[in-house]
């Protein structure tokens, strides 16, 4: 359906699910039970939002997409969370920078995706992802079960993100980058006993974390580096390094017949 055919729902109650009567939903998305919808939100042709899923701000949820139960698309900032808080205005009211949602993507279960949020096509989380604001995320990225994205993050495309993964604020992800289960990223080198400046490290394209790796903050991975399991990054890599243990130290070049 083009865009121009879309219609404006004008109707708090359909379905058991209060929509906002400025929210665009198309005739072919389907809303289910206990849902709410908010002002600002588009939501186009083929999506499904499941049993309550909250959509606030101004929000784009592209064809195809489907967002799992009782997950929060477009969660207001500290700062516009304060402002509706001393207003007493309805969430459902105020208006955010944009969240944007690619086709074809899922969201599962118990997500929570801030404003100023987005997110490329065919994309998919698993359950309890949370994923802050100023982010980016390519197209084809998968992003595991309970992940903290805790905002201002690029991510590339073609990113394999497994469960539990750690990336604070200001960090750089390059395309087709592997994260192990329970790998980290941290910013603060002085875990807030000195004011410093919040650095993330900077992952460039091809890398591999292994499971449980640690990576220290403003350090760069080069691309094609592969982290054993359980490594403590401390330094900047080469193109190709292979390294392993805490802290990581180099152990070979990654060889020619590995997929780069």
């Amino acid at each position: 359906m083009k865009e121009s055919e879309s219609i404006e729902v004008n109707l708090e109650d359909i379905n058991n699910s209060f929509i906002h009567k400025n929210a665009i939903v198309d005739e072919n998305a389907y809303i289910d039970t206990f849902s709410i919808i908010g002002k600002g939100v588009k939501i186009e042709s083929g999506v499904y939002i499941s049993n309550g899923v909250k959509i606030y701000g101004n929000a784009l949820i592209q064809s195809g997409t489907y967002i799992g139960e009782n997950s929060i698309i477009g969660h207001p900032q500290r700062a516009e969370l304060l402002t509706i808080v001393k207003s007493k205005k309805n969430v459902t009211d105020y208006e955010s920078p944009l969240i944007s949602i690619g086709t074809n993507c899922t969201i599962r279960a118990g997500s929570i995706i801030y404003s100023e949020v987005s997110i490329g096509n065919n994309c998919q989380t698993g359950h309890n992802v949370m994923i802050r604001e100023k982010t980016s995320i390519g197209h084809n990225t998968i992003i595991g079960t309970n992940t903290v994205i805790d905002g201002n993050v690029i991510i590339g495309n073609e990113v394999s993100i497994q469960t539990g993964v750690y990336i604070p604020l200001n960090c750089r992800i390059g395309n087709n980058v592997f994260m192990g289960p329970f790998s980290k990223l941290t910013n603060d080198k002085y875990m807030m006993r000195k004011v410093p400046d919040l650095i993330g490290p900077t992952i460039e394209d091809e890398v591999s974390l292994g499971a449980n790796s640690v990576i220290l903050p403003g350090i760069t991975l080069k691309r094609g580096t592969m982290v054993g399991a359980g490594a403590v990054v401390t330094k900047n890599t080469a193109e190709g390094d292979i390294v392993v243990g805490n802290p990581a130290k180099f152990l070979k070049k990654k060889p020619a017949d590995w997929i780069f």
